[in-house]
Formats: C-alpha cells, sequence, structure tokens
C-alpha cells in the first residue's frame, strides 16, 4: 500500500514540475494550467 501512495506522489510532483515548466515557456494550454493551479493547492507549493 506504501508503495502504491509513494508512486500516485512522485507522479504528481513530477507532472508538477513539468507543468510548470511548460508555464515558464509560456507553452501551456488552458487546460494544464488549471491543473496545474489544482496541483500547487494539493502539494501547498505556490
Amino acid at each position: 500500500m506504501n508503495k502504491q501512495i509513494m508512486e500516485s506522489l512522485n507522479f504528481l510532483i513530477k507532472e508538477y514540475k513539468r507543468l510548470k515548466k511548460k508555464k515558464e515557456n509560456r507553452n501551456i494550454s488552458s487546460n494544464e494550467l488549471e491543473t496545474l493551479k489544482q496541483l500547487e493547492q494539493y502539494l501547498g507549493k505556490k
């Protein structure tokens, strides 16, 4: 169970970093931007 939780968290963090980089490059869609905002809220990042 713990392994699955860690894999899920690692996936969310990798997705957050990918979307953050896309935003910095100004190459992000509106759906991706919304996902980024939700991930920031969930992960407690800003």
